[in-house]
């Protein structure tokens, strides 16, 4: 046993102590101002880690979590720890990302404690007749059983609920994705049934489940009814960008919204430009921003599908051209003056930021999910020329240590 106190939280969400001897270790659960007695658990890649034992000393910004399965459930692993806490520690993970120099904004409170989740992926299995419904649990293959997900919208709750009874029987294993916009509720149900000679139909299971449109893959049977795809409702107006139940979208309508307001606050303060390059446009959620900026706007994206949506909701947009195939190997040598648009997933954009070494932009406007590879990205920028503008942190994701940042650097 070790007597701890905790500093700070990895970014990974783990609080961090540093024991007698000088070394580090990682403690699952722990809340910075925690005194905590904890038991040292086998190094994993390592890492040195321990499990609470005891909380000796409360951290005045510990918390009861809400939720019953908080323990168990692989997600919302910061239900423990008061928001304001929550902001604090982000904020920190960006100016980590970006170094000590850089100006981070405070943190953007942009989505609700509760209720904020509109995009969710489902997984369903369990002992014949005991078929649950759920998220997985912390390292391990089996579900989180609940009743209610207390970050999901009413909507998706409903559908958390329903799954059960509507799968159990016909279906042995299975994952849904599911997203609610402005028409309503669809999903895309995958799974493996009992009996392939005993299946259900897509509308008719649309119907039970309550949802506004449903994709039905089970082996080689293929069934759908309803919708297809739903609008983002915080895209409304001339360039609405739609979206399917399995693609790609932002997991809070406000987060998103809150992400597109710190983009154009970016792209006035770099104000006209002759060219903006966007990579990873996906469907066009920051690309319907760049419309009227330059005389042309170039997007590329490697999903068929979603450049496919983009098309259709920027089809009025003369400046736009989309170009579909692998970005890294789409990267246009920028014009005089250009900006940049950089939007990746976990893995960054560590090929752009190579390019863009010896490409040039003037602006570069980053959109990032991971502080990993935001730091890598960033570095590498600065060691060419670049310099941290401006900086917005935006909790997109309340209760995990995963936050949004938009990032605006230029060429010194």
């Amino acid at each position: 046993m070790a007597l701890v106190e905790i500093s700070a939280l990895g970014g990974l969400g783990d609080g961090i102590a540093r024991l007698e001897d000088g070394r580090v270790m990682l403690v699952p659960d722990a809340v910075p101002g925690d005194r905590l007695l904890v038991a040292q658990l086998p190094q994993a890649r390592g890492l040195l880690r321990g499990r609470i034992a005891e909380i000796l000393t409360p951290s005045p910004h510990r918390q009861t979590p809400p939720c019953p399965v908080f323990a168990q459930c692989g997600g919302c692993t910061w239900q423990h720890i008061d928001m304001p806490m929550q902001h604090t520690e982000k904020a920190s993970f960006l100016r980590h990302a970006l170094g000590r120099d850089a100006v981070v904004a405070s943190v953007v409170a942009a989505v609700a404690p509760w209720r904020h989740r509109r995009r969710v992926r489902l997984h369903l299995r369990g002992p014949a007749g005991q078929l649950a419904a759920g998220m997985m649990a912390r390292a391990s293959h089996d579900i989180a059983d609940v009743d209610d997900c207390l970050v999901l919208t009413d909507a998706l709750s409903r559908l958390l609920a329903a799954l059960p009874a509507a799968a159990q029987g016909w279906l042995k294993v299975g994952e849904v994705y599911a997203v609610e916009g402005a028409e309503g509720v669809i999903l895309a149900l995958h799974g493996l049934p009992h009996d392939f000679r005993v299946l259900p139909q897509a509308e008719a299971l649309r119907a039970a489940l309550g949802v506004a449109g449903l994709t039905l893959s089970l082996g080689r049977h293929q069934d759908a009814a309803g919708l297809h795809e739903v609008t983002l409702p915080e895209t409304a107006g001339a360039w609405p960008v739609r979206v399917d139940a399995a693609g790609f979208c932002q997991a809070t309508a406000a987060g998103n919204a809150a992400i597109r307001e710190a983009v154009t606050a970016a792209l006035d303060t770099i104000g006209p430009v002759p060219r903006i390059q966007e990579f990873f446009a996906g469907s066009g959620n920051l690309s319907a921003l760049c419309v009227g900026r330059a005389p042309v706007v170039r997007t590329i994206e490697r999903d068929a599908d979603a450049v496919a949506r983009a098309r259709v909701t920027l089809t009025n947009a003369p400046e736009m051209q989309l170009f579909c195939g692998d970005v890294d190997e789409l990267v246009d040598v920028a014009l005089p003056g250009e900006a940049w648009l950089l939007d990746p997933g976990r893995a960054g954009a560590r090929g752009v930021c190579q390019q863009a070494a010896t490409a040039g932009p003037a602006h570069i406007v980053y959109v990032s999910c991971a502080m990993d590879t935001l730091r890598r990205d960033v570095q590498l920028l600065q060691a060419s020329g670049y310099t941290v503008q401006s900086a917005v942190a935006i909790d997109a994701f309340p209760h995990t240590p995963h936050v949004e940042a938009v990032v605006r650097l230029a060429r010194a």
